[in-house]
């Protein structure tokens, strides 16, 4: 986070890609990610970021975990942008970060 006019912002680091690991992952997951329900997959709230920088995450996600994302605009007015994790990707999801969540949150990945 960096602070501009005494407002904290949250930002993207430019190395993101080499500093996000299973352990960051699975404690993304266990505060802002979101199981969508039966046959759905998991979406990571991302609203706080512009596109570019949802983007770049999505980027990291499929690149560095093979997962397969999308971006869905939750609020069009606000442009609050959201990961969207398919449900294809859940058992390689589960087998990256199960390890690292905490029992009471498995559910977030569907366990």
């Amino acid at each position: 986070m960096i602070e501009v006019e005494n407002k904290k912002t949250k930002i993207i680091p430019n190395n993101i890609y080499h500093l996000l690991t299973p352990i960051g992952l699975a404690y993304w997951i266990m505060d802002d990610g979101q199981f969508n329900g039966k046959n759905t997959g998991i979406t990571l709230c991302t609203d706080s970021f512009s596109y570019n920088e949802v983007l770049i995450l999505k980027e990291v996600l499929e690149k560095k975990f093979r997962l397969k994302c999308s971006i869905h605009n939750k609020n069009i007015q606000k442009k609050h942008y959201r990961i969207y994790i398919s449900n294809n990707s859940l058992l390689l999801l589960q087998s990256l970060v199960s390890n690292y969540i905490h029992f009471s949150l498995k559910y977030k990945i569907k366990l």
